[in-house]
């Protein structure tokens, strides 16, 4: 996956990472190279331990991918800002996907804007 379009948001709170901050994003989703479909997503600041450079901020991530057969439905918290390899839970999905449910992994791509998705369906 490749993020699109992304935009943050500070909401309210003091400059820097706050409860309730948002980031908003569009991304493509390719298999083997190839577009197979879009996604969008959220991640919601859900809790700030420590201030400045030490803080800890834990937000919760929700994404739904539009494939040409169907939709998915992934979530996961994320725990740090640097954690690498993020465990999902597939919570759902439409066509082809019905019924899906399952797990997975995350693995952010260095700042590139570029995430590996592995998805594995009960």
């Amino acid at each position: 996956m490749k993020f699109a379009q992304v935009k943050k948001l500070n909401l309210g709170g003091p400059p820097g990472p706050s409860l309730g901050d948002e980031m908003i994003l569009s991304l493509d989703v390719f298999q083997n190279g190839r577009k197979i479909g879009v996604g969008d997503g959220t991640f919601t600041t859900t809790r700030v331990t420590g201030s400045g450079p030490n803080a800890v901020v834990e937000s919760q991530g929700i994404f739904t991918l539009r494939l040409r057969d169907g939709q998915l439905s992934i979530q996961f918290i994320q725990l740090r800002d640097n954690e690498q390899i993020l465990p999902v839970a597939v919570t759902g999905g439409s066509g082809v996907f019905r019924g899906a449910g399952g797990d997975g992994t995350i693995t952010k791509g260095n700042n590139s804007g570029v995430v590996r998705l592995h998805l594995q369906f009960a």
